[in-house]
């Protein structure tokens, strides 16, 4: 009897130390259970005031201790079986097994949204200058439209939107709001969002109709744009079992919409060229035959999540030609972006949750800057210069090539390339080092002009 409970307590020891044992220690983690990237390192912000090593250890621990994603995985199946309770990191149940966010605390109007709206007015201004229509897009949040849905003391509140929104008024914004035609679409039977899986965006109805809107709003100023029909998509229902990025079971029919018409998806071959933050990588870059044939025009479109999982088979539907680049943090080098891809319009979509300094970065705001189009300098006294006072490098890629500047005056505030007919904003290096990028099949380095401003004169190189 004795050796038997040696034996139990030995092997219990041992059950206790496997997960030690299996302690976690690779680099770049990002948990199945939680989607997020796990914490590299307890001793990360010690520089910082409120650096608390003990904390930051335990976190640790927490994060990397053995069979982490199995032990929640197990813990939530037994929560959600024996008392119907939702214990997971990133989702909540609702009324009626609704599934939700897990809430923070209410966001507040404050100085960061003011900036915000500043930094949608300089996107506007840098494009709309140009020539190159715009639209900043505003999705909501799953919470905001199913309100009724939320659990009695979960005290949800999005007043900071209507002052948002007032921001953008005050600045002659140009934007779409799709929380009333949500709300609407789904206060009259039809699901645009999922009951139950994926907590975060609308589904593919959603986007069907939010896409429609973005589209109609943007025509009235750009010809051309093809506004999606249901026909052109076989529509199904697909039962998912899980909650997105989650083992949680779950059984929830979804609509499913694929596009009838086939594109030719470029993505693949642009996208180890095309310079994103390592963060927010998304890129996606298609052409429609058909919808270049009828004079639909190409757009640029900063996107987050909601477009990225749903929305962007709706653009391809529309647009000749259609390049989704991740917004976050991204969106502050529109201008490299506009050079490559030379949109006929430009779209910046980004969800109510969003909002925040993780994804784009206050400080960013404050930084983010791009030329003045050359058009406002068009009453400048122009000065000709020979091209040959010029050193031009062309740096060849497979799809994307540099053209880079050298040798312009010092005091050059700003400088533009116009290649076989095309503009490019040269954007600063160094010293008197400027450099723009541009496909291949755009490149002309025997059909090159550049004006540099300098000095209340416009220099003409050619």
């Amino acid at each position: 009897m004795k050796k038997i409970r040696i034996g139990f307590i030995t092997l219990f020891f041992l059950l206790l130390l496997c997960p030690a044992a299996a302690f976690n220690r690779e680099k770049n983690v990002v948990s199945e259970i939680d989607n997020r990237a796990l914490m590299e390192s307890p001793f990360e912000g010690q520089e910082e005031k409120d650096f608390d090593l003990f904390s930051n250890l335990e976190a640790y621990a927490e994060d990397r201790i053995g069979f982490r994603d199995q032990m929640i995985s197990l813990y939530t199946t037994l929560n959600d079986r024996l008392f119907h309770e939702m214990v997971h990191p990133t989702y909540i149940y609702g009324k009626d097994d609704y599934v939700f966010f897990r809430p923070s605390d209410n966001m507040e109007f404050q100085d960061y949204h003011v900036k915000f709206a500043d930094m949608v007015k300089t996107l506007q201004t840098y494009f709309e200058d140009r020539g190159i229509p715009f639209l900043f897009v505003f999705e909501p949040a799953k919470a905001t439209i199913l309100q009724d849905k939320l659990h009695e003391g979960i005290n949800y509140n999005n007043d900071w939107v209507d002052l948002f929104f007032q921001e953008l008024d005050k600045r002659g914004i140009h934007y779409v709001d799709n929380t009333q035609l949500l709300y609407d679409k789904q206060s009259s039977g039809e699901a645009v969002f999922n009951k139950q899986y994926d907590a975060g965006h609308w589904n593919d109805l959603g986007a069907f109709y939010g896409v429609n809107q973005i589209l109609e709003s943007l025509s009235k100023v750009q010809n051309g744009i093809h506004i999606n029909s249901m026909d052109e998509f076989d529509i199904s229902t697909e039962v998912m079992t899980s909650l997105l990025v989650s083992d949680f079971t779950i059984h929830d029919e979804v609509p499913v919409f694929e596009r009838k018409e086939n594109v030719v998806n470029l993505t693949e071959q642009y996208d180890r060229e095309v310079i994103r933050e390592d963060a927010y990588p998304y890129f996606h870059y298609t052409q429609n035959s058909r919808r270049q044939r009828e004079g639909a025009p190409s757009a640029l479109v900063f996107q987050g999540s909601y477009i990225n999982e749903y929305g962007a088979k709706f653009f391809e539907n529309s647009f000749g030609e259609y390049v989704g680049i991740h917004d976050y943090q991204n969106v502050f080098h529109a201008d490299y972006y506009a050079n490559i891809f030379q949109p006929d319009c430009v779209i910046f979509e980004t969800a109510e949750y969003t909002m925040l300094d993780d994804y784009f970065s206050y400080d960013s705001m404050f930084h983010m800057y791009f030329n003045p189009a050359l058009s406002s300098f068009k009453d400048l006294p122009e000065e000709a210069h020979s091209l040959s006072e010029l050193k031009l490098d062309l740096k060849s890629g497979s799809s994307i090539s540099s053209v880079t500047v050298s040798g312009l005056p010092a005091e050059a505030e700003h400088a533009y390339l116009e290649m076989d007919g095309l503009m490019y904003d040269l954007i600063w290096v160094e010293d008197t080092v400027f450099t723009t990028d541009a496909k291949n099949e755009n490149i002309n380095m025997n059909n090159i002009h550049i004006t540099a401003i300098c000095n209340g004169k416009r220099l003409f190189y050619h």
